[in-house]
């Protein structure tokens, strides 16, 4: 019996004062920073800049600019916004598809506002993409629209990792091993909670991607507050409700039947190996109230069945025969099917071969037999576990066609946003994966089965803002992720 409980504690109760020209430590939101002019290329201290959400339509605490006409937003949740900047006695400037990704720190640049009453406004559009230039880290920003619309083969999030600039290696698991940077680390945050397995250094939830808005990467020159390795850093952010009620179904299948046998099979003889998995889901979200109307409560929740059937392959192994399970292989053959006794004796200097056995083992002038004396018990035992063959010795000595295997697996995902008034704002998130109780069948069936006895992975993550002035605000998260890999290998001795 082996168990095993393995927790990946993210617990952080944090109230962090953070000012806006330091903004730091903001692993699930950004920053953007800009300078305001008018038309003669004159600073405009005092303007008024408001960030409003063009999914949500809720709306950031207004921030002002200074003597120099420089303004910082600071703590800006993933999202695409219209910014809209009004100074009395000039036209009201409104620009939309400012796009904010987790942990990004935008500049702007110059916004330029005219000359004219506060009635008019000067709506700008087809700007160029902005550029993040307010940091010198390597990072890469996967969209909603590209995380949705790019075909991964395992519908993780973490396999969107691979896309970045500089990460080389397509192991999911495994991401960060192979880096720019050199190092075999790497951390995966979700929601601003760390979703790594530390017993096995991997993945603990790879939460499907119709249940992800985007997905940072980060490959090196990052701060200080991605700690925990020195690799590659992925930072995922779940999706949220909007202002209208928006939902999808999807259905991604592979199946043996679309596909020929492999070359393998055929060469073996062997019949198609039996493969029908599907990924069956859906998506829905909101608001709390009237479609389209000043809500302030929104919710978005998923959920992915994740059938699958396998088996019919057919495995092959070369196990001891009886009498190498005696310590007699005076009757052992190659992979060829020719008498190979030569078994080298460690403790004799004597050459062993074919045309020499004076230093193989022998016993009663019997050549690849070995001593009775010099036998280990112990490992006499163990080799009486193995099955023991079932077809004439050659390459292999015991075959078997794996029965049909039938697993489900469940990923639900919840989040509830709530912005109560311009300076409060908090969110909660749930995601979980869990998978039916049932004896999973090994590479020898019958032989090396598995059970887990609690398969349940989840994560759990609640977050708080409160904005105290217009360059100061309050930040306090709580999250974990948790599994118990609870289980035992279902061993049968002969």
């Amino acid at each position: 019996m082996l168990v095993r409980a393995s927790r990946v504690a993210f617990a952080v109760l944090a109230l962090t004062l953070l000012f806006a020209p330091r903004v730091s430590a903001q692993l699930t939101t950004g920053t953007l920073t800009g300078t305001i002019k008018d038309a003669q290329g004159g600073v405009i201290p005092g303007a008024t800049v408001t960030l409003t959400s063009e999914a949500r339509g809720t709306q950031m605490p207004p921030a002002f600019t200074n003597t120099s006409g420089d303004f910082v937003i600071a703590n800006v949740p993933p999202d695409t916004y219209t910014i809209e900047v009004t100074m009395q006695g000039f036209k009201t400037l409104k620009r939309g598809g400012v796009s904010v990704s987790a942990g990004d720190r935008v500049g702007l640049g110059v916004l330029t506002i005219e000359v004219g009453g506060l009635s008019e406004a000067v709506t700008v559009q087809a700007e160029s993409p902005l550029v993040q230039t307010q940091s010198g880290e390597r990072s890469f920003a996967v969209t909603t629209k590209a995380v949705e619309s790019l075909p991964i083969s395992n519908r993780s999030f973490v396999q969107l990792a691979t896309l970045a600039p500089g990460v080389t290696g397509n192991n999911p698991s495994r991401v960060g091993d192979r880096s720019s940077t050199g190092g075999n680390n790497s951390n995966i945050m979700m929601d601003g909670v760390s979703t790594m397995d530390t017993g096995s250094n991997s993945v603990l939830l790879q939460m499907n991607v119709e249940s992800i808005a985007e997905v940072k990467v980060l490959v090196s020159n990052y701060q200080a507050e991605y700690g925990r390795s020195s690799g590659v850093q992925v930072s995922a952010v779940t999706k949220s409700g909007t202002n209208r009620f928006r939902g999808s179904a999807y259905g991604v299948m592979r199946k043996d039947s679309w596909n020929s046998n492999s070359q393998t099979n055929i060469q073996n003889g062997d019949p198609k190996t039996k493969v029908d998995e599907k990924d069956l889901g859906y998506t829905i979200g909101g608001p709390i109230g009237k479609p389209g109307g000043n809500n302030k409560l929104f919710f978005f929740y998923a959920h992915e069945y994740s059938p699958r059937t396998g088996g019919g392959d057919t495995v092959r192994f070369r196990f001891p025969t009886a009498l190498e399970r005696a310590g007699d292989f005076s009757q052992s053959l190659d992979n060829n099917g020719n008498l190979f006794p030569f078994i080298k004796d460690p403790n004799s200097t004597l050459p062993c071969s074919a045309t020499n056995t004076a230093g193989c083992f022998q016993a009663g002038g019997v050549v690849g037999r070995i001593p009775a004396d010099r036998l280990y018990q112990t490992g006499l035992n163990v080799l009486k576990l193995y099955p023991a063959p079932n077809v004439a010795a050659g390459q292999y000595n015991y075959e078997l066609v794996r029965p049909a295997e039938k697993l489900r697996a469940n990923q639900p995902a919840v989040r509830l946003d709530y912005q109560p008034s311009l300076k409060l704002r908090g969110t909660f998130k749930y995601s979980g994966w869990s998978q039916q109780d049932v004896t999973i069948p090994g590479t020898i069936p019958g032989w090396n089965d598995t059970k887990q006895y609690n398969p349940l992975v989840r994560t759990v993550a609640a977050t708080v803002n409160y904005s105290l002035s217009n360059r100061t605000f309050l930040e306090g998260t709580w999250g974990r992720a948790q599994n118990s890999l609870t289980g035992c290998a279902l061993a049968q001795a002969n």
